[in-house]
């Protein structure tokens, strides 16, 4: 199964990514290797690693918004987008930076631009004799893919790939996703991997973290003009038992439905595009012919903002997403991460960082927006200017 489109191809040529990647034996084998780390089992030595690392960088997140005091205007996106990254970077590298490293924000802030990039539309995406006009662009882009792959190389292969020539593997890093790209490339496993290709599944995943990180500020803009949902947060982790100077773990997930539903309400107002499918054989929908290699786009946010499928549906009401019994419940039609073969590998990722992160900020703090601000929050994508933004953090 092939994905054709103009700028699609291109971008799955510069950024390998595998939301735009064909079906071949070595992608399968690339989505595989990512599964066990992309969904760990709940309780698992991984998922209470991921808990542990939320943890450190909430922690982080916490000192520099008390540093910054009650009344300080809080540049939210590159402190959260920091977190984000030292998560993913932890989680699948084993390596954490410096939050102030400047070649750590360079390597932010291009994922960033690249992630604003894949989320804009183009003519060229469905007209591909257009692409030679975007040739300038185009160059602009590799130049942050370059950059990106020398951080990743410089920063945290290399020092890993030294360690294996050496036979000095740690036993902190043997379990992790860059060990087991190198384990595959290095020792000669079917389906053969190139260098080029572990590098880009590895970027890809670690990039990842620039989509977790626009979401949660879009959420934050949500909130931000709705006290009474930020109440709700707050009101159902002390319910969950989370007191005082406690935070709030992954464990907690099931006992706090409405601030899942929160992001989820975010995102179905937000209704970003899903990954376009191709038809695999010939077929028909509706009485309409699809044939075979047909590129095929879903109207996600028909689904979305459907007054027939949701009550006031241009409403921010995350109490839609829970049940009458109190529990998480998401229709049938709501489809926040794809479905089938192309469904996101990373949405586990997106609900365990989204959750932690919108579950303790809501219960510590109360966020302000700034006097004279728009909040109005952009939909149809994901991404925001860098500069977007700005909150006042009130202890509770």
């Amino acid at each position: 199964m092939t994905v054709s489109g103009g700028r699609m191809n291109h971008h799955y040529s510069l950024l390998g990514a595998l939301a735009f990647c064909d079906w071949s034996a070595v992608q399968k084998a690339r989505r595989e290797m990512l599964r066990a780390h992309t969904f760990p089992r709940a309780m698992s030595a991984r998922w209470t690693q991921l808990d542990s690392l939320l943890g450190i960088e909430l922690d982080a997140v916490r000192s520099r918004l008390d540093a910054a005091g009650a009344g300080a205007a809080v540049e939210a996106k590159p402190l959260l987008l920091g977190a984000c990254a030292n998560v993913f970077t932890s989680y699948f590298c084993s390596k954490r930076f410096n939050p102030d490293d400047a070649s750590f924000r360079d390597m932010i802030h291009n994922f960033d631009r690249i992630f604003d990039e894949v989320n804009q539309g183009y003519a060229a995406d469905f007209l591909p004799w257009l692409l030679p006009l975007h040739s300038r662009h185009f160059a602009t882009l590799a130049g942050w893919s370059h950059k990106i792959r020398d951080f990743m190389t410089n920063s945290i292969l290399q020092e890993r790939l030294d360690a294996w020539e050496h036979g000095k593997q740690s036993d902190a890093t043997k379990d992790d996703y860059v060990e087991e790209l190198i384990g595959h490339v290095r020792g000669n496993a079917e389906p053969a991997m190139s260098w080029d290709t572990a590098m880009f599944a590895l970027e890809d995943i670690v990039g990842g973290h620039s989509a977790v990180g626009n979401l949660l500020i879009k959420v934050l803009g949500y909130v931000a003009t709705h006290p009474e949902v930020q109440d709700r947060v707050h009101e159902e982790a002390v319910r969950a038992g989370v007191t005082k100077g406690k935070t709030v773990t992954l464990a907690d997930r099931t006992l706090m439905p409405y601030t899942e539903g929160v992001v989820l309400e975010a995102i179905r107002l937000i209704s970003s595009p899903i990954v376009p499918h191709v038809a695999n054989q010939d077929s028909s929908i509706a009485g309409y012919k699809v044939e075979k290699d047909t590129l095929i786009f879903l109207n996600n946010y028909e689904l979305n903002m459907s007054p027939a499928l949701w009550t006031k549906p241009e409403e921010f009401m995350p109490e839609r997403f829970v049940s009458p019994e109190g529990r998480l419940a998401k229709p049938e039609h709501f489809l926040p991460f794809g479905g089938g073969r192309r469904s996101c590998m990373g949405y586990k990722m997106v609900q365990y960082v989204s959750f932690a992160t919108i579950a303790n900020l809501l219960n510590e703090y109360r966020i302000l927006p700034i006097q004279g601000r728009d909040y109005t929050v952009p939909i149809g994508n994901l991404a925001l200017p860098w500069d977007s933004y700005q909150f006042h953090f009130e202890r509770r």
